[in-house]
């Protein structure tokens, strides 16, 4: 279980980096498919989750990836793109504060922080 729930966080910071890179037409390195990976195991070795938990925060994972290849797949405009975005990261935010403890939740939101970060300074760059 715990395999499958580093498959999907994984998959999440891959999907993250290659949206940015799918709209200049070009891939994932292979330093960043690393650095994706990387992330990845600091993100697990902060939250350390116990086997329900895992089971549960991959059910949550599921339905909001789900929910954003529908968005990507969907025909709708920037901004509406954009709040349905939102929403679907303040619904997997609420499901995740009911599972993780109050450390490890705290963990997952600085994760975010961080991912956030790095995407604006790749954007700055003109790297993403």
């Amino acid at each position: 279980m715990k395999n499958t729930l580093k498959i999907l966080l994984l998959l999440a910071v891959i999907v993250m980096t290659s949206t940015v890179k799918a709209q200049t037409g070009s891939r994932l390195t292979e330093e960043e498919k690393a650095e994706a990976r990387a992330r990845y195991e600091t993100y697990q070795e902060r939250l350390n989750l116990t086997e329900k938990q895992s089971e549960k925060v991959e059910e949550i994972n599921m339905i909001y990836f789900e929910g954003l290849s529908e968005l990507r797949k969907s025909n709708k405009t920037r901004l509406v793109k954009y709040r349905e975005w939102k929403k679907l990261s303040k619904t997997r935010d609420k499901e995740m504060k009911t599972v993780l403890n109050d450390q490890q939740y705290e963990a997952y939101k600085e994760f975010q922080a961080e991912m956030k970060e790095d995407f604006k300074a790749k954007r700055k760059n003109g790297n993403g």
